[in-house]
């Protein structure tokens, strides 16, 4: 004969074994949470070899302040110029462009810039003109900086040499470098009788 203290007993005992399966679950997905929430906010290490290691502030054609290290995700092709240089300027981006053509005709992914060493000339407005006066595409940002620290910090790890001269020119290096998404320098074109075609074996890599 079936009691009701029999019906109580085994009412008991299924309440028990589901509240236990219940604190199983949820300690179980309290962890796995906590691992997938440890692993999403790792931070990735830099290497040593980085440039983004400098962590230089930098401001954008719009005067919005950028770290340099916000370059980081995807191969870069850099270089230093000013915008009111007559010669050699417009020839490093020239053959920037020349390149931009042969990394869309590839299909490789790359964002170009260019980093003034004129920063009391070149204000974030007068970048912004001179991108759209060059007819620079969207894979381009041009920066410069509210001082010159940091150009000098980032013309020392690119190997530019710079020296303004009298008449607010400044004599300086002809180097294009291509960067690996995470700022290592892979290859370096140095000097405007080069081809920059070249450094497209270093874009694939």
């Amino acid at each position: 004969m079936f009691y009701l203290r029999d019906f109580v007993l085994i009412a008991s005992l299924v309440s028990a074994l589901s509240a236990s399966a219940v604190q199983a679950h949820e300690h179980e997905h309290q962890h796995h949470d906590k691992n997938e929430t440890s692993e999403a906010v790792e931070p990735t290490k830099l290497s040593e070899e980085s440039i983004y290691n400098l962590g230089s502030e930098l401001l954008d054609s719009n005067g919005k302040k950028v770290s340099i290290v916000s370059l980081k995700g995807q191969p870069v092709v850099i270089s230093m110029a000013y915008t009111s240089c007559a010669y050699a300027c417009p020839l490093i981006i020239s053959q920037m462009q020349q390149l931009e053509k042969e990394v869309e005709a590839q299909g490789l992914k790359a964002r170009f810039v260019i980093v003034s060493f004129d920063p009391k000339v070149d204000t974030p407005s007068v970048m912004k003109k001179y991108a759209e006066k060059r007819k620079l595409s969207s894979r381009w940002n041009l920066y410069t900086s509210s001082s010159d620290k940091t150009p000098r910090e980032i013309a020392n790890l690119l190997g530019i040499k710079y020296k303004k001269m009298e008449g607010n020119d400044y004599d300086h290096s002809f180097i294009i470098t291509v960067l690996d998404k995470d700022g290592v320098i892979r290859g370096q074109q140095i000097g405007a009788d080069k081809e920059p075609k070249e450094l497209i074996k270093f874009l694939k890599n």
